[in-house]
């Protein structure tokens, strides 16, 4: 019960706490999230006013009982105060049953030394039996002549001048009476009219629903002697989410498996405790959770201050103005349309420094720090598929070591970027995130479940440090080589994110270590080869250009045969580049050509003896020194 007494403390420490950013947010006890469709206004006297449609989607915090705060099935209990109109109106077609339950509920708040004018002027109007009546009569509800209410929108309301009605909030092919009902009372006395937002009324509720806590236990959260719960909250992720991180009703099939009798003999919580861990939960989660579908992964602190989360942006990549200084006027980057540095290490040094001194001077290094995925195993059930609890200190730590070992210049379309117009790729340096790793992985095979897996996968990677799973590089780096099977800007994503995970690979394997920048000192074979194919690449591409023709070059089309073989398929495209360096010798563009050329010699010249040779399959460092050399050779020239 770890996650639970962290979020239990987390509520305690940010609940009420003026400091905690959103902290205004969290949701009291025995309350729950419902979407509301009708706002009804009433006066002090329970007389009615004034009926409206909420906005669509509207979330509203609302008094709930231990049973209705998770209720399902056929015969789902009421809510004390704003529900459905089927449990709320008397005058409501059908069986009365639930608007029996509901009148008694409220009744016998209104009755306790716990109640509220409100609640009792909400009382007075719901005993007159006229909500449907009333609604109808202000429009908000749609009923035939005979007063019957419509099953569907009618035939006026769909027309060129669409009307907006009831049936737009609702879910398709729901009643009339499954509209929510949120009550407002015009009180002399009250400043919040609206009871979900009326912090005495929540308060009223609390302390009501506290006096009808009886089975009391001690608490394994908070180790006190409390009101216990078998029946623990839903509406975790997103209101309507049914899925439940605790639950115990399954007695025949899966819940004690035999070893025990009683949900109680497994463990006890309170019903403060519960309602406190799960508040905190979902006020985490909305504030600062990473959503993956019905995924979710979150990391806070028990203080409340804001956390980068391990699958999003450590910062925001569009944000860098020394990377967006200006633009080259080189013929074959226009045609591209990107923007290359040279400086990439520094500017990634500066931006990852000032957003560490940022997160470090709200956080002690002593802060207690949680890491914790959610998904559900089924519609009802939530299931933790990773938690871990570290120190403030240790958490940004590895945080950094995974922007540093990762980090390698990913492609951003900028919006506008030192006053030039917009649709220019810009080159900054941040490690991918990892849902785009997966995607780089496996493309269009990577459906909902296996980027889940994937995200799973990576997160040990990035909270402790662990070296990336050999077959996630690989894959990558498989599909950065099949640059013929991919569109232009795809391939430049599976290229960067390729070259980021196999850098990071390497370097915690056997700490071997890759600059941003060109190292032209290095003689690999494999970066030596990715550089080769990386200045053949760009003199055909040069030559293409002046002749205004838009055709893959050799070496896009043979870069997978050249990954196998890559000695052979030199051969080829050396033969292959004799007609373009022809083209360029007597055209303006000479000086790119000689330049090429040395760069060759130079290159070749780095070769250790029998390696240029060598008919071995190159590895994924090849795509280092490929994407390093094209990096260098469309760069602006250094002032």
């Amino acid at each position: 019960m770890s996650w639970m007494q962290k979020l239990y403390e987390t509520y305690e420490a940010c609940y009420g706490n003026d400091n905690v950013p959103n902290a205004g947010e969290i949701m009291p006890i025995s309350h729950t999230s419902l979407q509301a469709h009708i706002q009804v206004t009433i006066d002090q006297d329970g007389n009615f006013v004034r009926a409206e449609l909420l906005p669509n989607k509207e979330s509203v915090i609302i008094p709930a009982t231990e049973d209705s705060a998770g209720r399902t099935g056929k015969k789902p209990p009421p809510h004390p105060l704003d529900d459905k109109i089927r449990y709320c109106a008397k005058d409501y077609e059908g069986s009365n049953t639930e608007f029996e339950q509901y009148l008694a509920l409220l009744k016998d708040w209104c009755a306790s030394p716990q109640s509220h004018p409100m609640v009792e002027a909400v009382l007075k109007y719901v005993e007159k039996g006229t909500l449907v009546h009333d609604l109808v009569k202000c429009g908000i509800l749609l009923a035939d002549d005979k007063g019957k209410l419509l099953t569907s929108s009618p035939p006026s309301a769909r027309g060129a001048e669409k009307k907006d009605t009831i049936f737009d909030r609702l879910p398709a092919k729901k009643l009339q009476g499954e509209a929510v009902v949120a009550w407002s009372v015009l009180s002399p006395g009250e400043l919040e009219p609206k009871t979900w937002l009326n912090t005495q009324v929540q308060r009223a509720w609390v302390d009501y629903d506290v006096t009808k806590m009886q089975k009391k236990a001690l608490c394994m959260v908070n180790g006190f002697e409390s009101g216990i719960t078998t029946k623990h909250p839903r509406n975790i992720r997103h209101p309507g989410d049914g899925a439940k991180l605790i639950s115990s009703n399954d007695d025949k099939n899966y819940t004690f498996r035999g070893r025990f009798v009683k949900p109680e003999e497994a463990c006890t919580v309170s019903y403060e405790a519960s309602q406190k861990a799960h508040n905190a939960l979902r006020w985490l989660i909305q504030r600062q959770g990473y959503r993956n579908g019905e995924q979710v992964v979150l990391a806070w602190a028990v203080s409340g201050v804001p956390l980068p989360n391990p699958c999003d942006n450590f910062f925001d990549p569009s944000d860098d103005k020394s990377l967006a200084d200006e633009f080259s006027d080189d013929a074959a980057e226009a045609e591209s349309g990107n923007s290359v540095s040279l400086d990439m290490g520094q500017s990634f040094a500066l931006r990852l420094d000032k957003a560490i001194r940022g997160y470090r001077a709200e956080l002690s290094d002593t802060e207690g720090i949680v890491i914790m995925a959610m998904d559900a195993a089924s519609p009802g059930r939530l299931s933790i598929t990773f938690y871990r609890e570290q120190y403030c200190k240790e958490y940004l730590t590895n945080l950094i070591a995974w922007q540093e070992h990762c980090a390698w210049p990913q492609p951003i379309v900028a919006t506008k970027v030192s006053g030039k117009k917009s649709g220019h790729t810009v080159w900054i340096p941040f490690a991918p995130l990892p849902k785009n790793i997966a995607l780089a992985a496996y493309g269009k095979r990577c459906d909902d479940k296996l980027l889940k897996a994937t995200v799973e996968r990576l997160l040990p990677c990035i909270v402790d440090a662990l070296t990336p799973p050999r077959d996630l590089v690989e894959s990558c780096v498989r599909r950065a080589c099949n640059r013929a099977a991919l569109d232009g800007w795809e391939w430049n994503n599976v290229l960067c994110v390729a070259c980021a995970l196999y850098k990071c690979f390497r370097f915690r394997k056997d700490k071997t270590e890759y600059d941003m920048a060109l190292d032209e000192s290095s003689t690999s074979r494999d970066y030596l080869y990715g550089r080769l194919l990386a200045v053949a690449e760009y003199i055909e591409r040069t030559a293409l250009n002046e002749a205004e023709e838009k055709r893959p070059t050799n070496a896009e089309r043979l870069m997978q045969r050249f990954a196998d073989h890559p000695y052979a398929t030199w051969r080829q495209l050396e033969l292959a580049l004799q007609p373009y360096m022809q083209r360029l010798q007597s055209s303006k563009s000479s000086g790119l050509l000689f330049r090429a050329k040395k760069t060759i010699d130079t290159i070749m010249d780095l070769f250790e003896s029998g390696d240029f040779v060598s008919s071995a399959p190159l590895s994924g460092e090849f795509l280092l020194g490929f994407h390093c050399q094209c990096t260098a050779m469309y760069a602006k020239k250094e002032k």
